[in-house]
């Protein structure tokens, strides 16, 4: 399921969204004060990275008017010392809709990769097989309904990203199911979920310049 935004959604930089992260998550990411939730000053974030003023500022403007781009190790310390993986500070608003969509979705997913899996061995082409045993993949026009090439061509498309995403996806994910079949069913499924929630309604050409935020 393709997820619209309003016309007037923002469209952020990367630079920008990791900023809107950082400084909303330092905002509540310091030790409880009379049981409430706590800033984290970027005192704190300099004395628990190493991090200087001069590399810090960069990290919380929005503005885009600083030209220098942190490293990984940067960020990843950063991450640290909030409390959560890296990942979650890059993740836009869109990531987190399609991200629990797919959890809500997935129950289908996993009674469909249990019956697919028979070892923690298997590859990420379980991935497609669990969406075509759901019955979301590929997708064909209705039954009965006028032959219209540029539909055909949206949905050809469609099934083309589908698949190739639910393979990057398994790939990604069934290497932390640690030879657990469970864990590996559930891996496969959740690929596939978010697989099925990250498929554009119209994939660009090369599928690969469709911006979904």
């Amino acid at each position: 399921m393709h997820i619209t935004l309003p016309p007037d959604a923002p469209r952020r930089t990367p630079k920008q969204q990791l900023a809107l992260s950082v400084t909303a998550a330092l905002r509540v990411a310091g030790p409880a004060r009379a049981g409430k939730p706590n800033k984290l000053r970027q005192t704190d974030v300099m004395r628990l990275t190493g991090m200087s003023r001069t590399t810090l500022r960069p990290l919380l403007d929005t503005t885009e008017s600083s030209q220098r781009n942190p490293d990984l190790t940067t960020l990843n310390k950063l991450a640290q010392a909030i409390g959560v993986p890296l990942a979650f500070l890059l993740m836009t608003p869109t990531d987190w809709r399609v991200l629990i969509k797919a959890i809500g979705a997935i129950a289908d997913h996993q009674a469909a990769a249990n019956g697919l899996v028979t070892d923690a061995l298997g590859s990420p082409t379980l991935a497609e097989a669990v969406l075509k045993r759901c019955k979301v993949h590929p997708e064909r026009p209705p039954f009965g309904a006028d032959y219209d090439l540029q539909e055909i061509k949206r949905l050809d498309a469609r099934n083309e990203w589908r698949r190739r995403c639910s393979l990057v996806m398994a790939a990604l994910a069934q290497p932390a199911s640690r030879g657990n079949r469970k864990s590996f069913v559930d891996m496969t499924a959740l690929a596939a979920a978010l697989a099925n929630e990250m498929t554009p309604y119209n994939p660009a050409p090369d599928n690969s310049s469709q911006d979904q935020e």
